[in-house]
């Protein structure tokens, strides 16, 4: 493979999910492969990409308001090239493209393995008058016309064929956490989601592929492996007739090759009895499939359930909640919840707050329906008004961060391996020296609360049994048990080292009182 971006320099921005993380690791890589360097400090920058998500109304608003920061730093010379990418381009592309002509190139999902030779064009193909020094050059090409610069900017391949070759990311995660998208595209089709018709048909990564990658990642240094799809729990069901993940599991943890898997998307529908056994802790040294289940259950109510095409109705909700608080030791549960879908009346939502009354979710969300574009739910009648869905959401979500607190004080006292991800970094914006940032079993990354460990020469990227001393809110604060690693702060040393210099008088003195003349 040749160089072409060589002596260029590249820059990224990720919205939305890990899985979209993970695609721009991949699209990132594909530069850098060709040449370019990544960087994150530098004024000025050749290729900048801003990959999307369009799940939600709000988020891209939010990317709208990304590409107007990205196009003010191009219009100042900090940018040079400016590439958007992502679900929002296959969501509004159009919309967005006739709103922004100022973005570079457009790409979806399905054409960000093409941003290699996309990159290279645009180095090639300078606009009129500019030369490759920066000089002026009239001859150097022709005018285009508006028609031709607007078809190379958008690429959006209508197939949808999704590459799933993630062979040349590049990590932009602490160095010992790394995702793995096992899939991608979804067949749910919940009536009220649009990542189908933006992600298109649920594709499995193979059972091979899928084990080359974690060896890699293992090789770089990786020690929290954590799956992710649109829904892990029905990988191989396109590839091998039927949902396998247990089989994908069992092979991972024989590699023996992390510290902590962790399982995130998890559809309640194809949950397997002999999954749940897999899911728990082991001895130092060994592969854990940790006991965390993220179940995006997103209600109870069965006529609600039914209207968002989930397929399961409460009892067989309960029935799965039931045998996972049973037969997972140290279980923590994460899940989703939707307030406001059409036709939620109060009595749904009192028996949505008596639920997660019941069930004391560990770790869990709380969000407004949205009638997005192009879904069943968007033109369903009893769309819930505004100011009630905001009075349900801040209702469940205190409800929900209650039941958290109360977890989280739960710890104090008890002694739990912690992962260590970074230093702890002060108002100022200063690293600590002795204090650390990290997670427990119960906390994925970037969703979950941290935990602050004091301590000195605790090393990053490996879990450090610790005691839990404190909780503040969610989060938890934490000492090493390794007297060895205890930080001892310079009051601390000061006050001993006083009280240890009275007590050595008080001796003196006593001694004098005592000898005979």
């Amino acid at each position: 493979m040749g160089t072409p971006l060589k002596g260029t320099l590249c820059s990224v921005v990720s919205l939305g999910c890990p899985k979209n993380l993970v695609d721009s690791e991949t699209t990132i890589g594909r530069l850098v492969a060709l040449g370019s360097e990544l960087t994150f400090d530098s004024e000025r920058v050749d290729f900048f990409l801003l990959n999307t998500c369009g799940f939600l109304r709000s988020a891209r608003a939010e990317a709208e308001e990304r590409i107007e920061e990205a196009l003010a730093l191009k219009a100042t010379g900090g940018i040079r090239y400016l590439l958007v990418a992502g679900c929002a381009v296959v969501s509004d592309g159009e919309e967005l493209s006739a709103k922004y002509p100022g973005v570079d190139a457009w790409l979806s999902p399905y054409d960000e393995s093409k941003i290699g030779e996309i990159a290279t064009s645009l180095l090639e193909r300078k606009a009129p008058g500019e030369a490759a020094d920066g000089s002026e050059d009239a001859s150097l090409l022709p005018v285009l016309t508006p028609e031709q610069v607007a078809a190379a900017k958008f690429h959006c391949n209508p197939a949808r064929n999704l590459a799933l070759d993630d062979s040349s990311r590049v990590s932009l995660t602490a160095p010992h956490i790394a995702y793995l998208k096992i899939a991608d595209g979804c067949d749910r089709f919940c009536s009220y989601c649009a990542i189908p018709n933006i992600r298109g048909r649920y594709v499995s990564k193979p059972f091979e592929t899928i084990l080359a990658e974690a060896g890699r990642l293992a090789d770089s240094g990786v020690r929290e492996l954590v799956l992710i799809a649109q829904e892990t729990t029905f990988w191989g069901g396109d590839l091998y007739g039927a949902p396998d993940l247990k089989r994908l599991l069992i092979a991972l943890k024989e590699k023996n090759a992390f510290d902590w898997i962790r399982v995130l998307y998890a559809y309640p529908l194809f949950w397997d009895s002999e999954l749940t056994s897999l899911f728990r802790m082991e001895e130092p040294g060994k592969t854990s499939i940790l006991p965390y289940v993220d179940l995006p259950l997103q209600h109870c109510n069965s006529d609600l359930l039914r209207k968002m095409n989930r397929k399961v109705d409460k009892a067989q909700t309960e029935e799965l909640l039931a045998k996972l608080r049973e037969e997972i030791p140290n279980l923590v549960l994460r899940t989703t919840f939707m307030v406001g879908f059409p036709g939620e009346t109060d009595a749904a939502f009192q028996e949505l707050a008596e639920f997660v009354e019941k069930w004391r979710f560990e770790r869990a969300g709380v969000f407004e329906f949205s009638p997005e574009p192009g879904t069943v739910a968007a033109k369903m009648d009893d769309q819930v008004p505004p100011e009630i869905k905001r009075r349900r959401f801040e209702r469940l979500s205190a409800k929900l961060e209650r039941v958290s607190r109360q977890f989280a004080r739960s710890f104090v006292g008890k002694s739990l391996d912690v992962m260590i991800d970074a230093p702890c970094v002060s108002d100022n914006g200063t690293p600590m020296r002795n204090v650390r940032v990290g997670r427990t079993v119960a906390d994925a990354p970037d969703v979950d609360p941290i935990v602050y460990v004091t301590g000195r020469d605790l090393e990053l990227g490996v879990p450090t049994p610790c005691e839990i001393v404190d909780a503040q809110g969610l989060d938890l604060i934490a000492v090493p048990l390794d007297p060895a690693k205890l930080y001892v702060s310079k009051e601390e040393r000061r006050e001993a080292a006083e009280r240890a210099e009275g007590e050595t008088g008080r001796k003196k003195g006593k001694g004098k009182k005592g000898k005979r003349s």
